[in-house]
């Protein structure tokens, strides 16, 4: 199993990866009732992946287009607005043999993108990696939580000349529009 950091892990003969992001909610440091509420409605997280062409952003797979090409490359599972579900909470599968030639990179990253809604009630957000067309699982990281902000660049994956490598990013950044998660995004081309 790849061990995500900074570092460039080279993903030979993957043709289909599948990220999913799954997160824990917490009882916003509120004991009894308050607590048990707050963690039973959850929190409303959201994973994005932007397609990247040198730097510039040609399509956004999110809740709100779930098919980023129309064709089936990259594709995002389901809206998920609590957190309460087992194992990865929402998913993105990338044909990456089906993406266009162009598109060099793709950037994910996961965000409080709803107005109240925040990293503070998180107690923790853990990105897994699978080969998509076995579903192995093939990485996994745990990026830092910093509450003053409403997203994280989780990783970005990158076209070499003969596959793809992913690189875990780890950074926070605020992201309350869809302007802003695309320059979050451009921010992390290589």
């Amino acid at each position: 199993m790849l061990n995500l950091t900074k570092d460039q892990a080279a993903l030979p003969g993957i043709t289909t990866l599948q990220i999913g992001v799954a997160w824990k909610t917490s009882g916003g440091g509120q004991k009894g009732l308050f607590g048990r509420v707050k963690r039973a409605v959850g929190t409303d997280l959201d994973l994005t992946a932007v397609a990247l062409e040198g730097n510039r952003p040609k399509r956004l797979c999110w809740f709100d287009n779930t098919d980023a090409f129309d064709n089936g490359a990259l594709i995002h599972l389901g809206d998920n607005r609590t957190g309460r579900a087992s194992g990865d909470d929402e998913t993105i599968i990338a044909h990456l043999n089906q993406l266009p030639p162009s598109i060099d990179t793709l950037v994910f990253i996961v965000s409080a993108f709803k107005p109240g809604v925040s990293f503070a009630n998180i107690e923790g957000i853990t990105l897994n990696l699978y080969n998509g067309t076995t579903g192995e699982k093939t990485g996994e990281y745990m990026p830092d939580v910093d509450s003053r902000h409403n997203a994280c660049v989780m990783a970005r994956a990158q076209r070499t000349a003969t596959d793809w490598t992913i690189t875990a990013i780890n950074e926070m950044g605020q992201a309350a529009s869809r302007d802003q998660l695309l320059l979050l995004a451009k921010q992390h081309t290589a």
